[in-house]
Order: structure tokens, then sequence, then C-alpha cells
């Protein structure tokens, strides 16, 4: 079984990786920090996913000062000057500070049909604020043009199942990513130039089970995006545009599946991508990658300047091209949720154990080797607890297939072998 997302760690062991442009900040474990948005290089703040935090910088993320803790996952965080930000939910809420993250407040209420959660946030200006959503579905946007005080709500289905992240240029261009509308066309990239009026897609990945998860502008015409996908897909992928977004190669990572959800370029040349404990880097603009030892469940990159970078994940993670710095060993992780199946080899039936340490989202599947969903056995927000399922497989020919657990946290699944 892999197992792609940890709730709680042990401390750190002691230093021992090679000198590297990457340091651990010292910021609390939250699991996994979906989110992190810096208005300069000191100054930034940190959305707390499971844990609900957001903790501010203003020193370069030497220390973190906790400001909010909210009941629910925080997924999104963006921020237009000192003073104005928002962070979104996975439950649906969308907070807002006007004090620099000193207080906040859920202005959700104000969203008709309130959504089911926010997985991305774009500013382009201080009055005109995007977010989108849900990575489990259904597929829309979000729209303010006065700083917040009112939204609008569009069904995005006629283009998408789901949508995760989002980044405008201007008021009116911009990219939305997820899975395309039919799921069978894979992961999607959208682009409007009338403020989400109307949208073209520009790319679909043409895989099943494909997600594209996050999108990078790296400047004018150059952009990124990372494609998240399942194990039933036996390789790595990621995605470049050098014409502005309008057009997208897709480049391989790995000629072996890992789970992808994070991806970041300092330059035209040097980037990562990643997710669980899994982070690659390349120097020769995606054509090759190497695996680099960091820190696990990575989620978002920020880029600052052309020497200063921050990754979301188990921690916060800072990147300086110009000063070498050691990190420490990878953290022991505990899983926040637990998958088992059993028998495994089986002759048909299993009986599938399902932990939920926390309430989330959980979509949980039987998936075939090519990726068609043969049984879907939840989805919907659930409570944490045990869950038991009884399936059987004996119409299912000798192969094997996937039970697959997503969820808030990240995903478990369990190949599971069919005599």
């Amino acid at each position: 079984m892999r197992i792609l997302f940890a709730l709680l760690t042990l401390p750190f062991l002691a230093p021992s990786i090679a000198q590297t442009g990457w340091s651990v900040l010292n910021i609390p474990n939250s699991g996994r920090y979906d989110d992190v948005y810096f208005i300069s290089a000191d100054t930034g703040w940190a959305a707390g996913g499971p844990n609900g935090w957001i903790r501010k910088t203003v020193n370069g993320g030497q220390s973190w000062t906790l400001q909010f803790t909210s009941p629910y996952y925080l997924r999104s965080i963006e921020f237009i000057d000192a003073n104005t930000g928002f962070a979104g939910s996975l439950n649906g809420q969308l907070y807002r500070t006007t004090n620099g993250g000193t207080s906040w407040t859920d202005i959700s209420p104000g969203i008709s049909p309130a959504p089911d959660g926010i997985c991305g946030l774009s500013a382009p200006t201080a009055d005109v604020i995007y977010g989108c959503g849900l990575w489990a579905g259904p597929a829309y946007l979000i729209k303010s043009v006065n700083g917040g005080s009112t939204w609008t709500y569009t069904d995005m289905s006629a283009y998408a199942t789901r949508l995760v992240d989002i980044h405008f240029t201007t008021p009116d261009s911009g990219f939305a990513t997820g899975t395309a509308n039919p799921a069978s066309a894979g992961g999607v990239i959208l682009h409007t130039v009338d403020g989400g009026a109307s949208w073209t897609t520009v790319h679909t990945t043409n895989a099943l089970t494909d997600i594209v998860w996050k999108i990078q502008r790296l400047d004018a015409m150059i952009w990124y995006a990372s494609i998240y996908s399942e194990p039933t897909n036996d390789d790595t992928r990621m995605l470049r545009s050098t014409d502005g977004g309008l057009t997208w190669t897709q480049l391989l990572v790995a000629n072996t599946y890992t789970y992808i959800e994070a991806i970041g370029f300092l330059d035209t040349m040097h980037g990562w991508t990643g997710g669980d404990n899994t982070l690659w880097e390349t120097t020769d603009g995606g054509l090759s990658w190497e695996l680099i030892p960091l820190g696990a469940n990575y989620n978002r990159f920020f880029k600052v300047n052309d020497s200063t970078a921050y990754l979301s994940g188990q921690r916060i993670y800072k990147y300086r091209a110009d000063i070498s710095t050691s990190i420490a060993d990878a953290e022991p992780q505990r899983t926040a949720h637990r998958l088992h199946v059993s028998p495994n080899p089986t002759n048909g039936r299993i009986i599938i154990d399902l932990t939920l340490d926390r309430s989330t989202i959980a979509d949980l599947r039987i998936v075939s080797s090519n990726g068609t969903t043969e049984e879907q056995l939840m989805k919907r927000k659930a409570d944490a607890g045990a869950y038991a399922f009884t399936v059987d497989l004996t119409d299912h020919s000798a192969g094997f297939c996937f039970v697959v657990l997503k969820c808030n946290e990240g995903m478990l699944y369990e190949k599971v072998v069919v005599k």
C-alpha cells in the first residue's frame, strides 16, 4: 500500500543531508500546509490544512505566529496587500482579513449557492478575486469585483467535473485547472479572456484519473502545471507552455508512477514537482529529473524572486539559490487514515477496512487496471471512525485492481491481486 499523506510525525532527526538550497523552516508540523502566500521575501502566510491554522511570518520564515485556527480544513490562501487576504476551506468557508491576519471573518454566507469548498484563489487586483473548487467535484467558479463584499457563483460543469487551481493575470484573463468533462478526457486546463463569462479548453491530458492540480506562471510566456494521477497510470508527468498558456506540452518526469501535486520553477531550467514524500528536481527545463530528499506532502510552490521560493508541505520549506544549507533527515510519518484489504491475493471476495482519523471528504472506489471505476463505495463528507465494506470481485478477470481512497488529506491505495 502506498501512503501519500502524513498527519502526525516525530521530531527531526539530526541533519545529515548534503549541501542544498533548501531548508526546513521553524514552523510546527501541520501534517500538510496546503498553501502559502508571500507579499515580499520576508512577509507571508501559510494555510495549515487539517489543523485549520493560519500562520504568519515577517522574517522570511525564521519564525511563525499563529493568527487563526479554523475548525475546518484550510486549502487556499491569497493576499492582496499587507492587510487584506482570503483563505478558503474544504467545507465551503471563505475567510477574509483586513488587518494582516490578526482577525478573520467568514464571508461565505454571502455566496449563493454555497460552495462545497474553495481549492484555489487568485486576486489579480485589489477589487477582483476569483476562487474555484472542488477537488472532489462539482466544478464551479466564484468571483468578486468589489474586494470581496459580494460574490457571484458560476457552474463550470460544462467544462470540468472538478476544479483545483486558478490563476488570473488580469481581471479578465486567467486559467483554471482540474478534470475535464467528460472525465475520460483526463486533466484539463481552461482559459478565459472575458472574466470567466466564457471558457476555452486549451489542453486535456487524455488519461483517465488525471487531474491538472497546480498551475504556475513563470513569466508572460512560460507556464507549468502538475498532473495528479492514480496508480493505474504507470508514469509521472507534468505540463509546460511556452506561448502564454495557449498550448501545452507534456513532459515525462519518471516512467514509474509517483503521486504529484506541487510544481514550481525558479527559472526556465530549474524546477521541482512532487507529492507524498517524493520531490523531483530538474536543472535542464524538465528533460530529466532526479529525486531529492526534503520533507513530505508538498502542495504549493511559491516563487518570491529569482533566488527565493517557498514550498508548502508537512512543514514550510525555503529555497535560496545564493545560500547553501543543510536539511534534516525526513521525519518519520504517521498516516492520517488507514486502509486495509484482505485477503490479498483473493479468489474474489475482499473486505475493506477503512479508518478515518478525522472528518474528511472520502472518495472510496474499486478501480480497474485501466483506470475505470468498477464500484463506487463512498463519496461524501464522512465522519471520523471505522468503516467496513465487503466486495465481490468474482466477475473480475484474473489480474489486479486497486482500492483507492482519495480524501482532503491525500490518497491511500492498495493493489489487489485477483486469482
